[in-house]
Parts: C-alpha cells; sequence; structure tokens
C-alpha cells in the first residue's frame, strides 16, 4: 500500500462530468476504487459546505484546491480552503507568461504577492507545471528555475510527467532539488512524445518510482493522479482511473 494517499484531479473525467449528477456519480467511482481524495471543487449546483458534506459521506477527501488569488479574492479563497480543511491552493499560468525573462517576473512577482497573502492565513501557494516551463531556458537556465528564484514564497505541485518535457529532463532531480517546497505531486504516465495521449500509471514510459522516491516523506502529502487524455479514449477513462490507483496503490516507494 502507498505510504502517501492517492487522490484524483477531476479534470482527467472532465468528459465524463458534464452535468452536476454526472460529476457527484463518477466521485462515487472513484471513491468505490479505493481513491482517498479529489483534488476538485463543488459542482455548480451546490454549495462548498453542502460538497464537503457530500464527498465526506462517501469517506473521501479534497486534496487541494486551484485558484490564484489577488488581494480582492483572497478572503474568498481562503474561506473555501476553510470549508474544506485544506492548505494548499494551486495555480499556473500558459507559455505566453514564460516566453522571456520579463514575462516570467512578471509571472513570479503575481505568484509570490499570493503566496504571501495565503502564508498570511496558514496556507501554501503552489505553482503547477507543463512542459513550457521545462522547454525554455533564459540564461541557460529552465523558466521553471527562474520562477521560484524570484518567488521565494511560493511552492510547488510538480507535475512530473510534464517537468520531463517529453523525456528530455531529469524528473528525480527536479523533485529532490524542491522536495522542502513540494507537498503534493502530480501523477501522469504515457509515451513521452509530444501530442500523444496518456496511459494509465504504470503502463507508460516515466519512471514513476523514481520520481516519487526523491521527494521528501515529511512534506509530501498526497500523490495526485492526472491524465490529460487517455489511449484508450475518454468514453474509457476510468479504466485508467482504476489502472493507475492499483499501480500506485501497490508500491511504497
Amino acid at each position: 500500500m502507498s505510504q502517501y494517499p492517492i487522490a484524483l484531479q477531476m479534470y482527467t473525467v472532465r468528459e465524463l462530468t458534464k452535468t452536476p449528477d454526472d460529476y457527484r456519480a463518477i466521485i462515487r467511482q472513484i471513491a468505490e476504487i479505493g481513491y482517498q481524495g479529489i483534488e476538485a471543487g463543488a459542482p455548480a449546483d451546490m454549495t462548498a459546505t453542502e460538497f464537503k458534506s457530500f464527498v465526506d459521506g462517501l469517506g473521501i477527501k479534497v486534496s487541494s484546491i486551484w485558484g490564484a488569488p489577488t488581494a480582492e479574492t483572497v478572503n474568498e479563497v481562503v474561506e473555501t480552503a476553510g470549508i474544506y480543511g485544506v492548505k494548499h491552493v494551486v495555480g499556473c499560468w500558459g507559455p505566453d507568461n514564460f516566453k522571456d525573462i520579463d514575462e516570467i517576473r512578471k509571472t513570479a512577482d503575481f505568484f509570490e504577492t499570493a503566496a504571501q497573502l495565503l502564508e498570511h492565513h496558514g496556507l501554501e501557494m503552489l505553482y503547477h507545471n507543463h512542459w513550457w516551463e521545462f522547454d525554455r531556458k533564459v540564461g541557460g537556465r529552465y523558466a521553471w528555475h527562474m520562477l521560484f528564484e524570484h518567488a521565494p514564497t511560493l511552492g510547488c505541485e510538480i507535475d512530473v510527467y510534464w517537468a520531463s518535457n517529453f523525456g528530455s529532463v531529469k524528473v528525480p532531480d527536479i523533485v529532490d532539488r524542491y522536495a522542502d517546497k513540494t507537498p503534493l505531486l502530480h501523477i501522469k504516465d504515457g509515451p513521452l512524445v509530444k501530442g500523444e495521449p496518456n496511459t494509465a500509471c504504470g503502463k507508460g514510459k516515466m519512471d514513476l518510482p523514481a520520481a516519487i522516491g526523491a521527494a521528501e516523506p515529511s512534506k509530501l502529502k498526497w500523490l495526485i493522479v492526472e491524465l490529460d487524455d487517455y489511449v484508450g479514449g475518454h468514453e474509457n477513462m476510468m479504466d485508467a482511473v482504476r489502472d493507475s490507483f492499483t499501480y500506485l496503490n501497490s508500491r511504497t516507494f
């Protein structure tokens, strides 16, 4: 059994959750599979308090929430985090925000401000990477490294698949370097070919045990499965969700 609880990012099943009823039905299936949590928010017809009661009834938790708070919105984010009982708020920006040093600094300034706002409330702001933070180098350094040089309060939700930049980056080195800032890992697998869909975890070319094993056990709180697409098609995504949990839960890393 995994030493870390395992959650599912609900983006994975977006094509199966077009209505609030579908959303709840899929969450029930996720809980039945054995997942301990979901990275998600409430559906349109439920308040955060109602959704918290719903997931509590299934014996699972909300692992983390998404948002990028400003001074105007931080109280709302803090209130939602309090209802769910989470400590981590996650955000990300697109490739244009990392195209040069000026844009990287603007991105860092924004997220550093968000991190400091949340820190005052006992929460951590985390940045979730995609491939572009590890595709572009400025002055010989990945944009990812520059982001954290300029945003020292910001933490990490490292997506291990995207961080590999399709096999060109040694992910265990990245996880190890930022281990003290990484309470969440996004876990996905696949062929490491840009534009090709994901496999279930454990069925692709990622060395997931090495990536997860590089984390700091006292800091890492959740492994969060997220598949952007699936070789078997979105209509069969729950097969990948089930197989990914079985793979991760059978190992201790």
